[in-house]
């Protein structure tokens, strides 16, 4: 299978990183407001992150007694090895590249949900947009054409492939490509790709370059909303520190939901965070915070990995998923 990337490299240094102790200086530690717990987030600049920023200026995370100190990273694999050894409590990735890390071996877990799809075709966090006087009409006309997406053998890759199937088209004649969105936008504009999976901010960027939608992928995976980003851990983490993953997980899912019911703040703390034009802000289709993480989402996400040769294996929810303090 055509599916082997830069996480490949990350699960071999993470796995070669896993036998020589973990650096996490909290374990043990009883978090509370008088005697708060630093933790360590590693998050990639992106939208979905804002509930957390949003939640940790309304005090979520003081009040559970953790002072949150976040680092960045321009893509989730780096992530991974600073959580395994503990340098890093937490941190933040698309669903599908934890699937992947946990079927190559690495103790990962996820302990909250990051952000959910939106449900709405025409409207969601992801899509895949053509030119407006381009001649393809549905997502079975990609077979063949140049569809430009962020990282190879990934998440947006996977959702064009799971798009063009769903249409009854061939996935394995699409010719993919690796942009940086940026660069995919303006090569949308210009003619030098035929297609584009977006993903916002870049979506509502593109909608600007004289581009329409043909396919709402996360739609074609299930038509409700799909938990597609999540905030992981590791097992030896967890084991060692319960009580302050649980305090954690509590702060995070009161952030999400502040974030879901208060999308005006969400959207203002986008540029704290992330290079993005005010305009476009107002914009953006937000995604989806919700504290849930539905079987249904890691079950479809475990399936079309599969399906796609992301991962080999059979990853259940209880694989994936943190059962809590006493599980």
């Amino acid at each position: 299978m055509r599916r082997r990337t830069a996480l490949t490299a990350a699960a071999g240094l993470a796995l070669s990183l896993t036998g020589c102790g973990s650096g996490d200086s909290s374990a043990g530690l009883d978090p509370s407001a008088e005697t708060p717990v630093t933790v360590r987030a590693g998050f990639i600049p992106v939208i979905d992150v804002a509930a957390l920023y949003l939640g940790q200026k309304q005090g979520f995370f003081s009040k559970h007694g953790i002072k949150l100190d976040i680092k960045t990273a321009q893509g989730g694999a780096a992530l991974v090895p600073p959580v395994v050894t503990g340098e890093y409590q937490i941190a933040f990735s698309n669903i599908v590249s934890v699937l992947a890390a946990r079927d190559k071996g690495l103790p990962l877990k996820v302990i909250a949900s990051g952000s959910d799809s939106t449900g709405v075709a025409g409207k969601d966090v992801t899509m895949i947009r053509v030119p407006k006087d381009s001649p393809i009409k549905s997502a079975a006309d990609l077979a063949g054409k140049k569809v430009s997406v962020n990282t190879l053998n990934n998440l947006l890759e996977m959702l064009g492939e799971v798009a063009v199937k769903a249409d009854n088209g061939d996935p394995d004649a699409v010719k993919f490509v690796e942009l940086p969105f940026p660069d995919a936008v303006t090569a949308l504009g210009k003619g030098d790709i035929d297609a584009m999976v977006t993903a916002e901010p870049f979506d509502t960027i593109a909608a600007g370059v004289d581009t329409r939608v043909i396919a709402s992928p996360y739609l074609e995976m299930s038509k409700s909303s799909l938990t597609t980003s999540v905030y992981f851990s590791s097992e030896e983490q967890l084991k060692k520190n319960p009580k302050l993953f649980t305090a954690l997980k509590t702060a995070i899912d009161e952030s999400l939901a502040y974030a879901q019911s208060h999308p005006r703040e969400t959207r203002a703390q986008l540029a704290s965070f992330m290079t993005i034009d005010p305009a476009v802000a107002q914009k953006v289709t937000l995604p989806t915070f919700s504290p849930k993480i539905p079987k249904s989402s890691v079950e479809a996400f475990a399936k079309a990995a599969r399906d796609r040769g992301l991962v080999d294996g059979d990853i259940s929810y209880d694989d994936l998923v943190w059962s809590g303090a006493a599980g």
